[in-house]
């Protein structure tokens, strides 16, 4: 199955398994084997809209981790292109 995979899309994912899981797309690997996404903790603490002082604060110094520390501590993930049913 072909999926469509639009940067920065906010939505839900489906697993062949039938597991769903909120995301927001970051981009594919190189060899188009992965999804690299932001997950439900990444969208609370790092994305939000309207957040406030403090958490737009912890915000900024969250982007700035590199993307290794930011998949260990949860708030990116990613996912074999191939365990993906859909994508909304």
């Amino acid at each position: 199955m072909k999926l469509k995979i639009k940067k920065n899309h906010i939505g839900v994912m489906i697993l062949n398994d039938g597991k769903k899981i909120n995301y927001r797309t970051i981009r594919v690997t190189k060899n188009m084997s992965k999804l690299i996404y932001y997950t439900i903790k990444g969208l609370r603490e790092i994305i939000k809209p309207d957040m406030s002082e403090e958490a737009n604060q912890k915000a900024k110094e969250l982007k700035k981790q590199d993307e290794k520390i930011l998949i260990k501590s949860g708030h990116i993930a990613e996912i074999l292109l191939s365990e993906i049913k859909q994508l909304n």
